[in-house]
C-alpha cells in the first residue's frame, strides 16, 4: 500500500513540475479612471465578391479608406469608410513577370507604393495600383535560422501588420514551437527591413516566463504589436506577460512598462515540459481556460494606448476554438504608458477583437453578424475622469 501511495505522488509531483505561473504584482491595486462606451456602429456593404472573414484590414486616415484583402482572389478591396461605398479594388498577380503569389498582407503609402508579403517565399513586393511589381526583396530568414536563430518567421495580420516607417519596413512574427533550445536572446519577434542599408534587424526577444515554461505552442504563444509613427517606436503584446515592450527604431533599445488588467490576477502555463509533443486540441482548451493579453494599439488623436485583454471562457465555451467566447477587457495607457484604467467590452455580440483599428470618431472594432454582405463595426470611446 504504500508503495502505491508513493508512486502516485511522484506521479502528481512530475505532473505539476512543468507548470509555472505569471502572477499580476498590481493585481487589484490599480485606480480605474476610464470608462468604455459603445457610441456608434458602421456598415460597409461588401456584397458577394468579398469576405467578412478577411484576416488583415488597414484603415487610411488621410484618405478616409478601409483596405481590406480578400484571400479569395487575391485583392486589395479600398472602401471609404464615411460613405461606405468601394472607391477601387486592385487585383494581386499570383503568377509571371508581376506574380507576387497568394500574399498574407499588405501596407499601403499610396496608390502607387503598396508593399504586400507572400509568407510561403518570405519576400516582400512592391506595386502599384496596376498590380504592376515595381522591386521586390527576399527576406532571408532561413540564413538567419542557420546562424543559430530559431524561426520566428514574419507573420501578418491585422494586429500584427507590416509598417512602413522611415525607410524601413517592420514586421512581426512568432515562435510556434515550445523549444527546449529557446533562450533570452535567440527568438527574436520583430524583423526591421532598412532599405537604405539593405540589411535585416531582428530584435524584441521573448520574456523569460516563456524560456521558463510551456505556454502551449503554435498561435498562442503569438506577440502582437503597433507602432507609433510619431517617436519610431515598436510596442508588443505578449499573451502571458502583464507589461508592454517598447522598442526605439532609432535608439536600437527596449523598455518595459505594466499594462496589466485588475481582473488578471495570474496566467498559468501549459502543464507539460517544452519540447514534448503537444495536443493541440488539449492545448486549445487550456488557452481558452485561463486569461491572456491580446491587441494593442495607439491612439494618435487622442495620445492614448489601447491593450486588449481576454478573460477566462465559460467552461461549456472552452472546447471551441473560436473567436469571440472570452470575456474582452480594453485596458488604457496615456502616452507615457501610466495606467489609467480598464472596461469590459459588450459580451453580447461576437466582437472580432483581431480586426480593429482607430480613427478619430474612435476604437473601432469588427463585429459578427449573420449578414455576410455587410461588414458591421463598432466604435468604442473612452471617457477618463479626473
Amino acid at each position: 500500500m504504500k508503495k502505491k501511495i508513493y508512486f502516485l505522488t511522484i506521479l502528481l509531483l512530475s505532473s505539476c513540475i512543468y507548470k509555472g505561473t505569471e502572477k499580476n504584482p498590481f493585481y487589484g491595486k490599480m485606480k480605474n479612471k476610464c470608462e468604455v462606451q459603445c457610441t456608434a456602429k458602421k456598415n460597409i456593404p461588401i456584397g458577394d465578391s468579398v469576405s467578412v472573414m478577411s484576416n488583415y484590414m488597414q484603415y487610411i486616415e488621410e484618405e478616409n479608406l478601409l483596405l481590406v484583402y480578400n484571400q479569395y482572389d487575391n485583392s486589395i478591396y479600398a472602401f471609404n469608410y464615411k460613405e461606405g461605398t468601394l472607391d477601387w479594388n486592385v487585383r494581386l498577380m499570383e503568377e509571371g513577370s508581376n506574380g507576387v503569389g497568394d500574399i498574407q498582407g499588405f501596407d499601403y503609402v499610396n496608390k502607387d507604393s503598396i508593399f504586400v508579403y507572400n509568407y510561403n517565399l518570405f519576400s516582400i513586393f512592391l506595386v502599384d495600383s496596376t498590380a504592376t511589381v515595381l522591386w521586390k526583396k527576399r527576406l532571408p530568414m532561413d540564413e538567419i535560422c542557420e546562424r543559430g536563430f530559431l524561426p520566428a518567421y514574419p507573420w501578418l495580420q491585422t494586429d500584427c501588420p507590416m509598417t512602413y516607417w522611415n525607410h524601413k519596413l517592420i514586421l512581426g512574427g512568432f515562435g510556434s514551437t515550445e523549444s527546449e533550445k529557446e533562450s533570452v536572446s535567440n527568438l527574436p519577434v520583430t524583423t526591421i527591413y532598412d532599405f537604405q542599408k539593405d540589411t535585416v534587424l531582428l530584435a524584441n526577444n521573448y520574456p523569460p516566463q516563456y524560456q521558463k515554461h510551456n505556454w502551449g505552442g503554435a498561435f498562442f504563444r503569438m506577440p502582437y504589436f503597433d507602432v507609433n509613427k510619431e517617436n519610431g517606436t515598436v510596442i508588443i503584446s505578449f499573451p502571458q506577460d502583464h507589461n508592454l515592450y517598447v522598442y526605439s527604431l532609432s535608439e536600437y533599445s527596449q523598455y518595459k512598462y505594466y499594462a496589466g488588467s485588475n481582473h488578471i490576477k495570474q496566467i498559468d502555463s501549459y502543464d507539460q515540459k517544452k519540447g514534448e509533443e503537444i495536443d493541440q486540441d488539449r492545448a486549445a482548451r487550456w488557452f481558452f481556460s485561463t486569461s491572456s493579453y491580446r491587441d494593442v494599439h495607439y491612439d494618435p488623436y487622442r495620445k492614448l494606448y489601447y491593450r486588449f485583454a481576454c478573460l477566462a471562457a465559460e467552461e461549456k465555451l472552452q472546447k471551441k476554438f473560436v473567436a469571440g467566447i472570452h470575456p474582452i477587457i480594453l485596458i488604457i495607457l496615456d502616452e507615457n504608458f501610466n495606467y489609467l484604467g480598464e472596461g469590459l467590452l459588450p459580451n453580447d455580440v461576437d466582437l472580432r477583437y483581431m480586426n480593429s483599428f482607430v480613427t478619430k470618431e474612435g476604437l473601432n472594432m469588427q463585429v459578427l453578424t449573420d449578414n455576410e454582405d455587410l461588414m458591421t463595426f463598432y466604435q468604442f470611446k473612452v471617457n477618463i475622469h479626473k
